[in-house]
C-alpha cells in the first residue's frame, strides 16, 4: 500500500502561500541555477512537504527504486477534486473500460470527469532539467489562485512523477558535485545511470523488468488511465534547442488515428506557447517517430504520449555553442527556417535555467490545453475505448498454444501481456480456429477488449517501411528498433486467427502462474533434465551452487519414456538427494526423467567463474542488461574493470570472460582523457588485449557479443572476418530487426535448441570463417528477415552468426548479435548460457 502525505482541511490562498516555502528556499538555490544540484532526498522531501501543507497536493510513496530510494507520485488538483478523488478515478475506470456502460452513463461521465495528465521527469538521470522544473510547477499549482491556475486545478488531475529514476539522480548528483570545479565538471558519470539498464530504462515499458517502470505502470498508468502522458527529456547540445511533436513517420499502425491527431494538436499548442514567449530553436516533426511501444505505453491504452527533448548543457554547467557549430543531422538543419522550425537559435550560451524555462512553458501550455478542452479529451478517450471493445477486423484473436517447448517462457510472455492490462482466456477443451486444432489449456487473446491493440503490437511481426532521407538516398534512421515481436524474440508460438471460431473459454484471473515441471519414470540412479528451457539453467546453477555434481550428455538419451536431445543435464543422485532434485525440477517447471542409469559418456559441468567486462562508461548498456540476466539466472560473476584487464592474472579469476556489446574503440581506448580523471580513461589498451590473448591461450574462454566481436577477432588474431565491415548503410542496413538463424543443436553452444531460431540484429556483424573455427549458427541462404526492416539481406545470407574458434588451449566464442537484448530476447539466452557452460565442460 502506498504511503501518502496530505494536508487536511481547506485553506485560503494566502494561508497556503504562507505555509509553503518556495523550492529556492527549500534547496538554498533557484532550481536551474548554474552549477547547483541537490540529492534526491532533498528533492523528495519538498514534494512530501507540499503533500503535508497543501490541500491541493497529495504525495504518495508508491514503493522503492531498485536501490531502495522512495519512488514518488504527487497528485495535484483543486481542493474540491481531492475531496472526491476516488470518485474521479472510478469515472476514469468506467471510461477506460465501457463494457456494461450505457451511452447515457458515458455522457454523464464525460460531463463530470477530469482530464488526467501524467507528467514524468528525468528517466534519464543526466537530463536534470525536468525534475527541477517540476518543483516550481508543483509549488505554483499549490499556492497560486489566479484564473489560469484555478482553471487547471478545477479541470485537470495532474499526476506528477518528479523522477522516474531516483537512483540515477543521486549517482549523477554525486558525480557532478565530486567533479565540480575540476576540468571534468559536467561529464556524465563513468557508469550507467540506472542500476541495470542505463539509458535503456525507457525501452523497458512493455517487458517491465525494472522496479521503477513496474511501479509507474502498475500504480499510475493502470490505476488512473491518463488521457495525456507528458515525458520530458533532453538531447544533444548541438542540435535544436527543443523538440515537441508532431512526430515523424512512421506511426505504429496499431495506434488509433484519434491519438495521432491529438498529439499533433497538443504538440503544436506547446510549440506555439514557446514561440509566444520568444523561445528560439524550437522544432517539431523531426527525428522522433511513434513506431515502437517501448516508451509509448499510453498509445495503446487510450491516451497520448507527448515527448519533449531539450538541448542539454553539461549537467548543470552552461555551454557556449557558436551558430556555426550547430550540426546538421538525421534530416534536420538547425540553421534553416522552415514551417516546423520557424525561428532558429542564433547560438550563444545555453544553460540549465534555459532548459527549466522551456520545460515550464511547455508544461503550462499542456495543462492549460488539458483544462480548456477537458470535454474533448474525455469524449475522445471514451470513443477510443468504445472502438477498442468493438474491434471486428482481422485478426480477431491470437492463440498461444499449450504444450510448448519452453512452457516457463510462454508463461512469462503471457504475464507481460497481463501487466499491460490485457485480458486472457484459457480453453477448457480442444478447439479449432482457422482450420488448426489447439489443445486444452491454450491461451486465447481477443482483440475486442480495451487493450487489444497493445496485445496485437506485441504479438505480431512488424513491417517497417523503407524510408530514405531523400529518394534513393541513405536510410532514414528510426527512433528505436524496427521490430518488437515478443513471440519471435522469446521463442514462443503465437498464432493470429483471422476469423471467428467457437471454443469453451474461461477468463484467466490473476497473473498466469509459472507451470510446474514433470519428472517421468521411476528410476533410482539419477535425474535427466532437458536443456530446451531457460528454467533448466536457473535450476542447474542452483544445484551447482549446492555442490551437486552435474554432467551434460554429448548425444541423445532416453529416460522415463522421454527423448532428450544432446546437452541434457545428467545428475547421479539416489535416495533423499534424488527426491530433493525431483522436487526442484517440479518447482522450476522443467522436463525431467528419473532413470535407472545415468549416461557415462556425459561431460562434467563445473560451476563457471564468469568475468564480466564493465568499462568506465556512462553508456555501457549491454553490460548492465547482461549483469541483470546473469543475476536472474544464478550465475556467479566477477566484475572486470579496465585496470583488471591491464593487470592480468585473468585465468586465475575466471573460466570465461564476457565482452558485452560495445565498440572496439570504447573497449580499447575508453573515455576521452579531457573529460575524466586518469583512473577512468584508457580502456583496456594494448596491455589488456595481450592479457586477454594470454587468458585464452592458457585455457580460458572469451565470449564476445555483437560489436565487441571486433576486439576478439583482431586482438586474438582469429581466422574470421566481419563481412559487413566497411559496407555502407545504402548497401546494408538493419537497425533492429528479427532474423532467422540456423543452429547446430549437436554443438555444445547449440545444445537445447531446435535447428531454427530468431536473432535480434541491430547493425550487427556477420562472419566468414576462413578455417579452424566452427559456425554454430548461420543466416539462411534465403531472405532472413522475419520482422522489421533490412536493406541488402543478401549481404548476410549464408554467413555465420555464431562462431567458436579454438585458440591454443582455450577458445573464443563470437555471438554476432545481442542474444540477451534488453531482457526480451529470451529465445536466445541459452546461446550465452551454453557459451558460459562450455568454459567448464570437461
Amino acid at each position: 500500500m502506498a504511503e501518502t502525505t496530505t494536508a487536511s482541511g481547506t485553506k485560503g490562498a494566502t494561508a497556503i502561500q504562507e505555509a509553503i516555502i518556495t523550492p529556492a528556499d527549500h534547496l538554498g538555490f533557484e532550481p536551474g541555477e548554474a552549477r547547483k544540484l541537490a540529492p534526491w532526498s532533498r528533492i523528495a522531501s519538498y514534494f512530501q512537504l507540499l503533500g503535508t501543507r497543501s490541500p491541493r497536493v497529495q504525495t504518495e510513496v508508491l514503493g522503492n527504486s531498485t536501490e531502495g530510494r522512495p519512488f514518488l507520485l504527487s497528485i495535484i488538483a483543486s481542493e474540491e477534486t481531492h475531496a472526491r478523488l476516488d470518485h474521479f478515478r472510478e469515472i476514469q475506470s468506467h471510461l477506460a473500460d465501457p463494457r456494461g456502460v450505457s451511452a447515457r452513463q458515458t455522457a454523464g461521465f464525460v460531463a463530470e470527469g477530469k482530464t488526467i495528465a501524467l507528467v514524468t521527469c528525468t528517466i534519464h538521470a543526466t537530463e536534470v532539467g525536468a525534475t527541477l522544473m517540476a518543483m516550481g510547477l508543483a509549488h505554483d499549482l499549490a499556492t497560486k489562485d489566479d484564473a489560469t491556475t484555478r482553471q487547471i486545478l478545477d479541470n485537470v488531475i495532474l499526476l506528477l512523477v518528479p523522477s522516474l529514476n531516483p537512483d540515477g539522480w543521486d549517482l549523477v548528483e554525486q558525480w557532478y558535485t565530486k567533479t565540480l570545479g575540476t576540468p571534468f565538471e559536467g561529464s556524465a558519470p563513468p557508469q550507467i545511470y540506472q542500476t541495470y539498464t542505463g539509458h535503456d530504462n525507457n525501452r523497458d515499458w512493455f517487458m517491465l523488468t525494472q522496479a521503477e517502470n513496474r511501479l509507474a505502470v502498475e500504480k499510475i498508468h493502470n490505476v488512473w488511465h491518463p488521457q495525456i502522458v507528458y515525458d520530458l527529456h533532453q538531447m544533444m547540445q548541438d542540435g535544436p534547442r527543443y523538440f515537441v511533436p508532431p512526430f515523424i513517420d512512421p506511426y505504429d499502425p496499431n495506434v488509433d488515428s484519434i491519438l495521432s491527431q491529438e498529439i499533433n494538436v497538443l504538440g503544436s499548442t506547446m510549440a506555439q506557447a514557446l514561440a509566444q514567449h520568444g523561445k528560439t530553436g524550437v522544432t517539431t516533426n523531426v527525428i522522433f517517430d511513434a513506431f515502437s511501444p517501448s516508451r509509448a505505453y499510453q498509445h495503446y491504452h487510450g491516451g497520448v504520449r507527448i515527448l519533449s527533448e531539450a538541448a542539454s548543457c553539461r549537467i548543470a554547467t552552461p555551454v557556449t555553442i557558436n551558430k556555426d557549430d550547430l550540426k546538421v543531422g538525421r534530416g534536420f538543419d538547425p540553421h534553416a527556417v522552415t514551417w516546423n522550425h520557424p525561428n532558429p537559435w542564433p547560438g550563444g550560451e545555453w544553460t540549465l535555467a534555459d532548459i527549466v524555462s522551456y520545460n515550464r512553458i511547455s508544461a503550462d501550455a499542456l495543462l492549460l490545453h488539458a483544462a480548456r478542452y477537458r470535454d474533448m479529451w474525455l469524449s475522445n478517450f471514451a470513443a477510443l475505448s468504445r472502438r477498442a471493445i468493438e474491434q471486428t477486423g482481422a485478426p480477431v484473436s491470437f492463440v498461444v498454444p499449450a504444450g510448448q517447448r519452453d512452457p516457463v517462457t510462454r508463461a512469462e510472455l503471457l504475464q507481460v501481456l497481463q501487466r499491460g492490462g490485457v485480458e486472457l482466456t484459457q480453453a477448457k477443451t480442444r478447439f479449432t480456429a482457422d482450420g488448426v486444432t489447439y489443445p486444452a489449456g491454450s491461451a486465447v487473446i481477443s482483440m475486442a477488449q480495451p487493450y487489444g491493440m497493445y496485445a496485437k503490437t506485441l504479438l505480431e511481426a512488424q513491417k517497417y517501411p523503407d524510408l530514405r532521407l531523400y529518394p534513393d538516398g541513405p536510410p532514414k534512421p528510426p527512433y528505436d528498433i524496427t521490430a518488437h515481436s515478443l513471440p519471435l524474440q522469446m521463442g514462443v508460438e503465437a498464432v493470429a486467427v483471422a476469423t471467428p471460431f467457437k471454443a469453451e473459454l474461461t477468463p484467466v484471473s490473476g497473473l498466469v502462474a509459472p507451470p510446474k515441471g514433470a519428472v517421468k519414470g521411476t528410476g533410482t540412479a539419477g535425474i535427466i533434465i532437458g536443456a530446451e528451457t531457460n528454467a533448466s539453467v536457473k535450476l542447474v546453477n542452483a544445484l551447482l551452487a549446492e555442490g551437486v555434481e552435474v554432467t551434460r550428455t554429448s548425444g541423445p538419451v532416453r529416460g522415463g519414456g522421454e527423448e532428450f536431445a544432446p546437452g541434457a543435464y545428467a545428475i547421479a543422485v539416489t535416495d533423499d538427494a534424488l527426491e530433493r532434485v525431483r522436487s526442484r525440477c517440479v518447482e522450476h517447471g522443467v522436463r525431467a526423467a528419473a532413470v535407472e542409469r545415468v549416461p557415462t559418456s556425459a561431460r562434467r559441468l563445473k560451476q563457471p567463474k564468469v568475468g564480466l567486462y564493465r568499462p568506465w562508461w556512462s553508456n555501457a548498456i549491454d553490460e548492465g542488461w547482461t549483469r541483470f540476466i546473469l543475476e536472474k539466472y544464478g550465475f556467479l560473476y566477477d566484475t572486470l574493470r579496465d585496470g583488471d584487464m591491464r593487470q592480468g592474472d585473468l585465468r586465475g579469476r575466471c573460466t570465461c570472460i564476457i565482452l558485452p556489446a560495445m565498440s572496439a574503440k570504447m573497449i580499447m581506448e575508453g573515455n576521452n582523457p579531457a573529460d575524466y580523471p586518469p583512473e577512468y580513461t584508457g580502456g583496456i589498451g594494448e596491455l589488456g588485449a595481450a592479457n586477454l590473448r594470454r587468458f585464452v591461450e592458457t585455457g580460458g574462454t572469451l565470449i564476445a557479443m555483437d560489436a565487441a566481436c571486433e576486439v576478439a577477432i583482431k586482438q586474438c588474431y582469429l581466422p574470421v572476418t566481419n563481412v559487413l565491415e566497411g559496407v555502407t548503410a545504402q548497401e546494408f542496413y538493419s537497425p533492429g530487426s528479427m532474423v532467422r538463424i540456423l543452429l547446430d543443436p549437436n554443438h555444445p553452444i547449440g545444445y537445447g535448441f531446435e535447428r531454427e531460431s530468431v536473432a535480434l540484429f541491430v547493425n550487427s556483424p556477420a562472419f566468414e570463417v576462413h578455417g579452424g573455427g566452427a559456425a554454430v549458427a548461420r543466416y539462411p541462404m534465403s531472405d532472413p528477415l522475419l520482422s522489421g526492416w533490412m536493406l541488402g539481406p543478401e549481404k548476410i545470407q549464408g554467413r555465420a552468426a555464431v562462431v567458436e574458434v579454438p585458440v591454443a588451449h582455450g577458445r573464443v566464442i563470437l555471438i554476432g548479435f545481442r542474444a540477451q537484448f534488453r531482457a526480451q530476447a529470451r529465445g536466445t539466452y541459452r546461446l550465452l548460457f551454453n557459451s558460459i557452460y562450455a568454459s567448464t565442460l570437461r
